[in-house]
């Protein structure tokens, strides 16, 4: 009689192996299809229209539907003190569109303006709006050509590439 006590062990590690290379494979894969599906705001621009007082956002954010994949979240800084800091559960237009907010107290004021749109699936952008106190009569201050600031990354991407690492790690043992 053959013993197959012996082979046993070994088919389990080469299957156990298998299925381990079959996880980090999936876990992979989920990970880098995020990055396909989900992108920040292109462009955030600001003017400020003296004469009224408002300040409008222009945001440009190329989505497929505006109810599931929008700009959630739109922040307003002059220095360190929040102008507007305004949740959103969609956006209003497929690809560009506006938000205007009232902000009479900027009237004759001068100073950087920072806006900050963050997307409801990943990362955000930034656009600057630097006012001067003496403007042309009847004109609104225009964004600076400042270069946009980096995106952020939401901390679940990192948690997972983390994770990626440690199935790998322990794959390879």
């Amino acid at each position: 009689m053959q013993d197959k006590s012996h082979s046993s062990p070994v088919q389990f590690q080469q299957l156990s192996l298998i299925v381990r290379a079959l996880v980090l494979a999936l876990v992979s894969l989920a990970v880098l299809s995020c990055g396909a599906l989900a992108h920040p705001p292109a462009d955030a621009v600001m003017t400020y229209d003296q004469n009224s007082g408002d300040l409008i956002v222009t945001i440009t954010h190329q989505v497929d539907d505006p109810t599931t994949h929008y700009v959630k979240q739109v922040t307003v800084k002059q220095g360190d003190t929040v102008l507007i800091d305004k949740s959103y559960t969609s956006q209003p237009d497929r690809s560009s569109f506006s938000y205007r907010y009232n902000l009479p107290q900027l009237k004759g004021s001068s100073g950087e303006i920072r806006v900050d749109a963050q997307c409801v699936l990943f990362g955000s952008q930034s656009g600057t709006l630097t006012l001067s106190a003496n403007p042309a009569p009847g004109t609104a201050a225009s964004a600076s050509t400042a270069a946009p600031a980096p995106t952020k990354s939401p901390v679940c991407v990192f948690v997972a590439l983390v994770a990626v690492g440690l199935v790998a790690r322990h794959i390879l043992k």
